[in-house]
């Protein structure tokens, strides 16, 4: 097979024997990579209801069916299990290196079974699996692991781990690789956590091979305008704290745990992401892509000194650290991405609880003597950083918040509920609904909840046109459709910023270079709804079914704003919800997949 290895590893860290399968070529035209792929593998090796943190739960890696062709933007691999944090499907995605260093170690897929007894980590080098001893690595944060293992496997090599917060099951923990980029929801680090695996070292020279590589450059030829000019050049000067200045005038990002607007906000005029690249050493690149929207920031004196150089801030933490805190200190919020890193945790729903531990300290559920001393008011940078950092470390009420909201709930009482900004045990990511309704759709319903890049018209595709005819059917279908496209391309292992770019209609060109086979535009959309609706059974058979869950009311404009750019603003999350369950072959009242779907999609056999 041509693009992938047709092979996947599964390993049983509680017996350390392992055991080599061949994927058949059936399951990458129905699921492609990734975690599409990871859907279908879950559901036919492990029970949807196993215990999160049990030995029945299984932890799989998957690199993108293009990640490491060579096509524009294919450096993704993701991470998938049940999660610990939201009782229900599991995944994350993540650029770098690696995706493309397993499929040269000789796999697609990694999946871990069992329970270690010990701390070991997994060693694939050339096609050959291996448990080795981690105890020499547990408690080393995730900067020092990568360097130790890098030194003892050689620089060629590519590092997966967590940090001590994984090694904790932190209802927060994500998984790191270069220092940084991290797999960070779902909280999937804690499932390595539970197994004893602290991380996951691949090398290896195996040839990714292509259908048709005369093609791939031809179009790697044709494309490469698109990542030089526009909002791709941008993009690659800033990053993605481009967003933050016009987030904050349009009302997309949120101020004060959801609850104000730009009227509390100091720095109007301050362009953030101008400002971060004084900060700047480098830029920085995932594997093959023209962009390079990284880069690695030093502070170099002050209260919030780092100690090398480390990953610029996203956007993402960026929202939930300084707008949602009215945190206004640059120099804290590096610190705080720093600290995230290095611990091993979720900057979106880290800054989501530190919001809610604020909002509980404003209203006297939480006092002085709780927080050890720390003043929790808006703004107050200082504060911010020592708090994490107590999360980061499990200390004092950081014990409690690094559980998650819903055990920070049970201490400090059923009344703080309504300071929580989640959905299912998963902090809101940095952008407003009441700015673009279809978010609030997408952060309810995907089986990941609280998620931004599972596809909605708010980010949709590039070159993707909305359909004319009622509102409500053209929001449904709109959707829907960017829905299924980005698990399709996402499965593909494309970056979410390079679909933004390129046009998605140019995915079968990169496809059938890469593989040599013929694909289809209406055969790829189908692939992401059969994504979609797996996913969505995983949930149902592991007891979650979304329409039993609350949204937050704040969030949904109940009461709207008195203030700001969407002032005045509510959402009926119930009418777009049936609409859309209408559009993808849903019942609208139970949310279950219709027979007719099930079986257009061939998915009969699994509900």
């Amino acid at each position: 097979m041509h693009s992938v290895t047709g092979k996947m590893v599964i390993v049983d860290v509680k017996t350390s024997k392992h055991e080599v399968r061949y994927i058949p070529e059936k399951l990458y035209r129905e699921f492609l990579g990734g975690y599409g792929l990871g859907s279908a593998l879950l559901m036919e090796h492990m029970d949807p209801a196993a215990d999160p943190l049990g030995p029945g739960n299984i932890l799989g890696f998957a690199s993108g069916y293009l990640t490491g062709t060579g096509a524009y933007i294919a450096s993704r691999f993701m991470v998938f299990g049940k999660s610990p944090s939201t009782k229900g499907w599991g995944d994350s995605n993540c650029g770098a290196h690696f995706g493309r260093k397993m499929k040269q170690a000789g796999f697609d897929v990694i999946l871990l079974t069992g329970l270690s007894e010990k701390p070991v980590y997994l060693l694939i080098d050339q096609g050959k699996a291996e448990l080795l001893d981690a105890s020499f690595l547990w408690g080393k944060d995730t900067y020092q692991t990568e360097d130790l293992l890098i030194e003892k496997h050689g620089k060629e090599c590519s590092v997966v781990c967590i940090g001590p917060a994984g090694e904790r099951m932190a209802a927060i923990a994500g998984i790191s690789t270069e220092k940084g980029r991290f797999a960070a929801r779902s909280a999937l680090g804690a499932v390595m956590g539970s197994k004893k695996v602290k991380a996951i070292v691949v090398k290896g020279s195996i040839p990714i091979t292509l259908g048709d590589p005369e093609r791939m450059k031809a179009l790697r030829k044709k494309h490469l305008p698109a990542f030089k000019e526009g909002f791709a050049r941008e993009l690659g000067k800033f990053g993605t704290p481009l967003f933050y200045q016009d987030g904050i005038e349009l009302g997309d990002t949120p101020f004060k745990n959801w609850s104000s607007s730009i009227e509390e906000w100091q720095s109007k005029g301050n362009n953030e992401a101008e400002r971060l690249l004084g900060y700047q050493k480098k830029r920085y690149a995932c594997d093959g892509c023209p962009i390079a929207c990284g880069g690695h920031v030093k502070i170099d004196k002050g209260p919030f000194k780092t100690e090398s150089d480390v990953h610029k801030v996203e956007y993402e933490t960026m929202g939930v650290f300084g707008a949602n805190l009215l945190n206004e200190n640059l120099e804290a919020l590096i610190k705080i991405n720093d600290i995230c890193n290095r611990y091993g945790i979720d900057t979106i729903s880290t800054g989501g609880l530190c919001s809610y531990a604020f909002e509980c300290y404003q209203n006297g559920y939480i006092t002085k003597k709780d927080t050890d001393g720390l003043e929790l008011s808006w703004g107050n940078g200082a504060a911010i950083v020592a708090l994490v950092e107590k999360i980061a470390k499990a200390e004092g009420i950081g014990a409690v918040l690094s559980k998650g909201f819903e055990e920070a709930v049970k201490v400090f009482g059923p009344e703080t509920a309504e300071f929580v900004m989640a959905v299912r045990n998963e902090g809101l990511p940095a952008h407003d609904p009441r700015w673009s309704k279809d978010l609030a759709l997408t952060y309810y319903f995907d089986a990941t909840p609280a998620r931004h890049t599972q596809g909605c018209t708010t980010f949709p595709v590039a070159g993707y046109e909305m359909a004319e005819g009622e509102e409500a059917a053209v929001q449904a279908k709109g959707h829907h459709d960017n829905v299924n496209w980005y698990h399709v391309l996402s499965s593909s292992g494309l970056c979410i910023f390079g679909f933004s770019v390129l046009d998605y209609k140019t995915l079968p060109d990169f496809l059938e270079a890469a593989d040599g086979s013929k694909w289809t535009m209406a055969e790829l959309e189908k692939i992401g709804h059969r994504i979609a609706v797996l996913r969505h059974i995983f949930n149902l058979k592991a007891g979650i079914n979304p329409k039993d869950f609350k949204f937050p009311a704040r969030v949904l404009g109940n009461p709207p704003l008195q203030s700001g750019e969407t002032k005045g603003v509510s959402i009926d999350l119930e009418a777009m919800l049936k609409a859309y369950l209408k559009e993808a072959g849903f019942d609208t009242e139970t949310a279950i997949p219709g027979k007719e779907v099930l079986a257009e999609l061939g998915l009969s056999k699994y509900f």
